[in-house]
């Protein structure tokens, strides 16, 4: 086996999984407490987040026409109260990095889509904002299902967004990637 050719020692395999363990930043942005430089960048980021103009399906269906709609603290219902679209704001289901090699700070995040005010009919959609720190222009998303479970942070890595699922029976990583719009990757 590969171990038994390349031992590896407890210390280095310790140093490992904490890095590997190791979660993604999050602050709590509502807090009156004193903002460190990193977690003001954080915050700002956050809040951008919560008004920001998204693409996102104008029905539930696998081909369904999209729109733009704007976010007014992280939250969007249509004047009739029909259409409803709303950020996972929560640890792990947002994160910060670099998706398409610019150098410039991206987002990705999950938001539901429901149809009535009781979510009874409900679709869950990752997407990217890209350039958080600038312009922040978000891309289409795709849909992750309807009520999905994550089994940790969703991270970006390599210029990947990846999703790790999880299910009644196994636990799926996906990985996604930008073209002109996220797409899964091979």
């Amino acid at each position: 086996s590969f171990l038994a050719i390349a031992p590896l020692s407890p210390v280095f395999l310790t140093d490992i999984l904490a890095t590997a363990q190791t979660p993604p930043v999050w602050y709590n942005c509502r807090t009156r407490e004193r903002f460190t430089p990193a977690k003001r960048v954080w915050c700002n980021r956050w809040q951008t987040l919560q008004n920001v103009t998204l693409i996102v399906p104008t029905t539930l269906d696998p081909n369904a026409e999209w729109t733009t709609v704007t976010l007014t603290d992280g939250r969007y219902q249509r004047a009739d109260g029909r259409f409803f679209v709303e950020l996972a704001n929560e640890r792990n289901w947002l994160t910060f990095g670099d998706l398409n090699e610019d150098s410039k700070q991206d987002a990705a995040l999950i938001f539901g889509v429901a149809l009535d005010p009781d979510g009874r009919a409900i679709a869950t959609y990752l997407t990217a904002v890209m350039d958080i720190d600038g312009a922040a222009q978000a891309v289409t998303p795709i849909r992750l299902g309807e009520r999905i479970r994550l089994n940790g942070p969703i991270t970006i890595a390599e210029q990947r967004v990846k999703v790790p699922f999880l299910t009644m029976t196994e636990v799926i990583d996906r990985a996604y990637q930008l073209e002109t719009r996220l797409i899964e990757a091979p």
